[in-house]
């Protein structure tokens, strides 16, 4: 196998792994906010850092959205991957995509190795309040 090959294969891996588990976690999810935060909780996971404390209360979406600042390019790249990574779990019956909305239909019990920090998760729930083009009005304002 090439060396490309298996470095895709790793990424779109790695991507499954990020999805369902922010399913498990939240339930549902838009494609949109989907893509976006599994780039960064894979961001998050490989650099191993927590930029941002649980005591931050205001505008918290717009502030974990500044960490697209600067990664345009990566963050381009990567849509190829999850994608491909939300084709695969949605063939094989792993989610479900109703009207744009994602969800999980096979719960699994393993283990992870990109979970989310206590901030992401309230993250996550706080940008279920905002529509999806509000979202990605904070996305663009920040790639």
């Amino acid at each position: 196998m090439k060396i490309e090959q298996e470095m895709e294969i790793r990424q779109i891996s790695m991507y499954c792994d990020i999805i369902k588990n922010v399913l498990k976690e939240h339930h549902s999810l838009s494609i949109p906010k989907m893509c976006v935060f599994s780039f960064l909780i894979k961001q998050e996971c490989v650099i191993d850092s927590a930029i941002f404390m649980n005591t931050i209360t205001t505008n918290i979406v717009s502030k974990y959205l500044s960490l697209l600042i600067g990664k345009f390019e990566q963050f381009e790249k990567s849509y190829e991957f999850i994608f491909k990574a939300l084709n695969i779990l949605i063939v094989n019956s792993v989610i479900r995509n109703q009207e744009g909305v994602l969800s999980l239909v096979k719960i699994e019990t393993s283990s992870t190795l990109y979970e989310e920090r206590e901030f992401t998760k309230k993250v996550i729930e706080e940008s279920k309040k905002w529509s999806d083009k509000r979202f990605m009005r904070e996305v663009l304002y920040n790639v």
